[in-house]
């Protein structure tokens, strides 16, 4: 009951923060562990989780701590930048329903002033998973994704090819093509590549523990 009360009080100052936040630079993979390369998915971070993520986009630094308070809700700070020409702005993702085998996940959240809302559904058992979802601010509209894993975990860890895990990524948000791969390098540890805009290289690397 205690960590619910908290939660539901983050949110709404967070809600409050958003109405009044700074332009947004931020991009879901580099600022928080759940969404594709500039497209959020409907995924959360789980309970108990806290992801700490650095990336470089488009000549912009962006560090972002973000911390999943119950397995629905996920709340976070991001920075565009360094020192005083930093600026920071809210992150928020709430869960409203999980994925089942004929229904998508679907989430609403905050990206600084921009809202959107998203739904996530893995196509087939071991196939690609497509994401759609339409907000407002730098994702001016309609935004899709997919993602494909080429080498699935393997029981003793590791991709199946011995080769770290690793995601393909397409998406469309924000009237431009992306495209990029996520590798599972270590327990917690991802590396993310983007090219986006089919032009612009982007590179981050995030960091996931439990408490």
């Amino acid at each position: 009951m205690r960590k619910t009360r908290i939660a539901i009080t983050v949110a709404v100052l967070l809600v409050a923060a958003a109405a009044a936040g700074p332009r947004s630079y931020a991009s879901t993979t580099y600022t928080g562990e759940t969404g594709l390369l500039l497209a959020p998915s409907a995924d959360t971070l789980g309970a108990n989780t806290l992801a700490i993520t650095y990336g470089h986009l488009d000549l912009v630094n962006i560090v972002s701590i973000g911390v999943g308070l119950t397995p629905n809700l996920e709340i976070g700070v991001g920075s565009a930048g360094f020192g005083d020409g930093a600026s920071a702005y809210p992150l928020l993702k709430l869960r409203l329903m999980g994925e089942s085998r004929d229904m998508p996940a679907v989430a609403v959240g905050i990206e600084d002033k921009a809202l959107y809302v998203a739904a996530s559904k893995r196509l087939s058992a071991r196939g690609a998973r497509a994401h759609v979802g339409f907000g407002s601010g730098r994702f001016d509209g309609l935004f899709a994704g997919v993602d494909l894993v080429l080498n699935p975990v393997a029981i003793s860890g590791g991709g199946a090819s011995g080769f770290p895990v690793t995601t393909l990524i397409g998406e469309y948000v924000g009237g431009d093509f992306n495209m990029g791969a996520r590798f599972d390098i270590a327990r917690g540890l991802e590396v993310n590549l983007g090219l986006l805009d089919l032009d612009t290289l982007s590179a981050g690397v995030s960091f996931k523990m439990r408490f």
